[in-house]
């Protein structure tokens, strides 16, 4: 598996983890949306052995807010009018397990058994916590919350809630003059008490963005980047869950 600390948008491989791509049996990546690195790739190695797969193909998606009425054509690629952040629903990671299981099925049919039965468990344990959590959203008087990286519309769909994007903030660099005027402008029309940012948001943007809107701040990680915890998967699923439905209640 290859590893970023970096985040999946400014991820570019090394030449060691190249290598190991055309080392081993089978590479899975998400989305050519998300990993255009890893779609160029097709055309080296069908001269290798290693089977590529685009683990999110078939699955159905949304489009990207604005982009509904656009068309693909010549020179855009269908894909990226489409949300890529599939993992951050519980529901749709299952589904994109079962993609993989069924994947690892086809080509390893000695192990099918135990793919398929990973892949149930997985399923089992992400119904659960939508079971957990779906009266709780429900039950939240506040339906609609602000996110400094728009990654986690799949979930609010999930839970009948509505994102609001605060665009143009990344999480490396402090808001330019102009972009705070627009956020505090924001953040009044919309009476936003709190913006979740990102883990890997730095310090002065987060003192920036306090200091400027009053707002308070906590985190919901889009789990783009290695999470600097021993958490599985849903359990840091669950942690986002948690931050969320208590700063909803």
């Amino acid at each position: 598996m290859i590893q970023s600390s970096t985040g999946i948008h400014s991820f570019e491989p090394s030449a060691n983890d190249v290598a190991a791509i055309y080392d081993a049996d089978i590479f899975f990546y998400h989305s050519r949306t998300l990993e255009s690195w890893a779609a160029s790739l097709d055309p080296s190695l069908q001269k290798s052995n290693v089977k590529v797969i685009e683990a999110s193909q078939g699955m159905e998606l949304d489009r990207v807010p604005g982009l509904e009425e656009v068309e693909a054509g010549p020179g855009i690629d269908e894909k990226t009018l489409y949300d890529p952040h599939t993992w951050l629903d519980p529901q749709k990671a299952a589904e994109e397990v079962q993609i993989i299981a069924d994947q690892l099925s086809e080509l390893d049919q000695e192990h099918k058994e135990n793919y398929q039965k990973n892949a149930q468990s997985f399923k089992e344990k992400a119904q659960k916590l939508l079971q957990s959590y779906h009266p709780i959203f429900e039950k939240a008087k506040q339906k609609t919350f602000v996110t400094q990286h728009t990654a986690f519309s799949y979930l609010a769909k999930q839970f009948g809630l509505r994102q609001l994007g605060i665009a143009g903030i990344s999480p490396e660099q402090e808001p330019s003059p102009r972009q705070l005027a627009e956020i505090e402008d924001f953040v009044n029309r919309y009476r936003v008490k709190t913006i979740f940012i990102e883990s890997n948001a730095s310090s002065k943007v987060a003192e920036t963005l306090v200091k400027s809107t009053g707002v308070s701040l906590h985190t919901l990680d889009p789990l783009e980047a290695d999470p600097q915890n021993d958490l599985s998967f849903l359990e840091n699923i669950e942690q986002n869950l948690e931050t969320l439905s208590k700063n909803m209640e």
